[in-house]
């Protein structure tokens, strides 16, 4: 938002740029130079294609400098990182898919171009922006082509961007778009959905949940870990991402006394010049940290009683300080004494913004001014039963004094500030009508004053010291996990473990901008102690404690995990044997202390059991079990199942499927966009080495 805003202030054209900016932030870059030289690092590879560091950082250094020039964009390491990302994916889209849809013969020409910009087919990106429609929301074709003129001339590099933009995403829109023309469905998939929502059934059944019985009641050994595990490491759902555990300390560094005593050393030596001074402005400028000249009225009590007592009491020019509010140092100049007139009054609001009409509030208002005029000690009844101000009811409706700059309403503070205390009298504001009573005047005496301000910080000596701590920790605990651990404890330095920290990841819970930290543990080895590192105002020191490789996990990556599954498999083959051979399911239950449960019409698409139960494979086995049969217990993934078919209605032979295909159609066809990217670039793979360098 920061960016459109600056957009707005350079170009003049306020409601054109706002709406480009956000259009082509949203739209994908998708244009990159190929291949890296020989001393060019590699951070990716797309389908044996290298990614090079230098075309990378050109086109993120392209961007930012294009949100710091055109923009005015105060560049932070978020919106780095945001834009890294932005182009990371576009480099990846380009080498994945791009050519594919060239080689295809996709193209698209300067009038195509000039047409989905402000012709007739206005991409959405721009057609839906407010900022470029005409009062009846038909695109402002005209105020389109001037905002692209415009950019043009005094942005040129965005220009570029956006235009490289909109010309790939068009092509990717093209080659989707003949994918979607090329989806059908058959009738036999348009039957099979047609079946899916008409096939019922209905049936009885009695489930012995796993986490009804505790899991130490069934034992697990190595060799029982073991054989799940070579049986399961290769299945889909359990191949895993790379990543890594590590454990880390925190030395926080922060301002020492010595520190607080040289900064007030520091402000102090610039008292008498801030006294003296011929131009506040340029002086608090040239030496407050924020760079910025404010004169502000001073709020009685912001400072310490001492200083307050002197602010409140100083003449034009006084400086007081140095004093310190939280982490800032401040001297304060006086450079004003104003008389502030202030009024105090109490209304009773009488709404016309929910449809009351407006002759009959004005009269009630009338009325209710006659009979407080008689006894003004009625105001507060009358308040409480006629105000529609929901405040007021609460404060009487009043709100205290307020100056002139107050951010009432005009009409209700002329009231206050045209009338004499006492008076009476009815106003009209966009609200309703108000019965207002002028209570009490008065002038606060206000003064206004400049800062020199400073943010405590740790001094480079500081800096060193905690970092000196910091390494002998580091040196002196670094042979296992187990003495890096026991030396946090003896030292009474909290420990904080992170489980999974991916490559991609850029932060890390507890750590203010952690990438020095992200970037050496993704560079490091299992059991190395990382030397101090910078994370905001503390030097953090890490140890490796896990690293896991994409692919098949290894045993102790999943041990927990299947250890559960294994405990399960037991649960399942014991309930089962206790639940064998039973087609009485009163008597079932009775035994097992469980009641008869009922699931009635269920669809053959429906993918839950009526208790909570999520069981695509036990619905599936009911639907083939054939009407009045009892199943044999049956394994699910919440609980063992035996259920006997009440009632098995198969649909009626469909006369027109029509509907059903178009479903389908729809729906195959609304996956495409995204599916025919994640397909290539599946089939061309991609390896991410962006955490070696960032």
């Amino acid at each position: 938002m920061a960016v459109i805003g600056k957009i707005r202030e350079r170009s003049g054209l306020l409601l054109l740029i706002i709406g480009g900016a956000l259009a082509a932030f949203i739209l994908t870059d998708l244009f990159a130079g190929r291949g890296s030289g020989p001393t060019d690092p590699v951070i990716g590879e797309v389908g044996g294609n290298e990614i090079g560091m230098r075309e990378f950082e050109r086109r993120v250094d392209m961007e930012l400098e294009t949100y710091r020039v055109d923009f005015g964009q105060t560049i932070n390491n978020q919106i780095t990182e945001q834009v890294r990302s932005t182009v990371w994916g576009e480099m990846v889209k380009e080498l994945a898919m791009l050519g594919k849809v060239r080689d295809a013969g996709f193209s698209l020409t300067k009038g195509e171009y000039d047409d989905i910009r402000f012709g007739e087919n206005i991409i959405p990106e721009y057609r839906n922006q407010q900022q470029f429609q005409n009062p009846d929301g038909r695109p402002n074709r005209q105020g389109l082509q001037q905002y692209f003129e415009n950019i043009q001339l005094k942005a040129p590099v965005w220009n570029e961007i956006v235009k490289r933009r909109i010309i790939e995403n068009r092509l990717y829109a093209k080659y989707t778009t003949l994918v979607k023309k090329s989806v059908f469905i058959n009738s036999a998939q348009a039957n099979a959905e047609y079946l899916a929502k008409n096939d019922r059934v209905s049936f009885n059944f009695v489930a012995k949940r796993y986490d009804s019985e505790p899991d130490s009641l069934f034992t697990v050994g190595e060799k029982d870990l073991r054989r799940y595990y070579d049986q399961h490491r290769s299945d889909a759902r359990y191949k895993q991402k790379p990543g890594r555990r590590f454990e880390f300390v925190t030395f926080p560094v922060a301002p020492s006394e010595a520190d607080v005593a040289a900064m007030a050393k520091e402000l102090d030596g610039l008292r008498t010049a801030f006294e003296t001074t011929d131009n506040d402005s340029t002086f608090v400028v040239r030496n407050s940290e924020a760079r910025f000249f404010n004169k502000a009225p001073y709020v009685a009590g912001t400072a310490d009683a001492t200083n307050d007592a002197l602010i409140t009491s100083a003449e034009v020019g006084d400086v007081v300080g140095p004093y310190r509010e939280g982490d800032n140092w401040k001297l304060a100049k006086v450079l004003e004494l104003v008389d502030i007139p202030e009024v105090r009054v109490r209304h009773i609001l009488l709404g016309t913004q929910s449809g009351q009409e407006e002759a009959a509030q004005k009269k009630r208002a009338d009325s209710l001014v006659v009979v407080i005029k008689r006894d003004r000690k009625k105001f507060d009844d009358l308040n409480t039963q006629f105000t529609d101000d929901p405040g007021g009811k609460s404060n009487g409706g009043d709100y205290g004094f307020f100056d002139k700059d107050k951010s009432f309403v005009q009409e209700f503070k002329d009231a206050g500030f045209k009338n004499p205390v006492g008076w009476i009298g009815v106003v009209k504001t966009d609200f309703g009508f108000h019965v207002i009573e002028v209570m009490e005047k008065r002038t606060r005496n206000e003064r206004r004053i400049a800062t020199v301000e400073r943010t405590m910080k740790p001094s480079p000596a500081t800096f060193k010291l905690v970092y000196k701590k910091a390494n002998e920790f580091s040196l002196r605990y670094r042979k296992s996990a187990e003495a890096f651990r026991a030396g946090a404890e003896e030292l009474g330095l909290p420990l904080t473990p992170v489980e999974d920290l991916r490559p991609d990841a850029r932060s890390v819970v507890g750590l203010q901008d952690a990438a020095e930290v992200i970037r050496w543990v993704n560079q490091s080895k299992l059991g190395e102690v990382s030397a101090p590192k910078v994370s905001g105002d503390n030097y953090v020191v890490a140890i490796i404690t896990g690293i896991r490789e994409e692919g098949a996990p290894e045993l102790e990556d999943v041990r927990e995990l299947f250890t559960r599954e294994v405990v399960k498999e037991k649960k399942a083959e014991h309930f089962m044997g206790q639940m064998k051979g039973k087609t009485d399911l009163s008597a079932l239950a009775s035994e097992l202390g469980l009641g008869v449960q009922t699931a009635s019409d269920m669809q053959f698409s429906t993918f839950a059991i009526p208790g909570g139960y999520s069981e695509f494979e036990v619905i599936g086995k009911l639907f083939a079990l054939g009407n009045g049969n009892t199943s044999v217990p049956m394994k699910g993934e919440t609980a063992v199942y035996v259920a006997q078919v009440t009632n098995l209605a198969e649909a009626p032979e469909a006369t027109d499927l029509g509907a059903d295909r178009d479903i389908l159609l729809q729906r195959l066809q609304s996956r495409v966009d995204n599916a025919v990217y994640a397909a290539m670039r599946e089939a061309m793979g991609v390896k991410d080495h962006r955490s070696k360098y960032y």
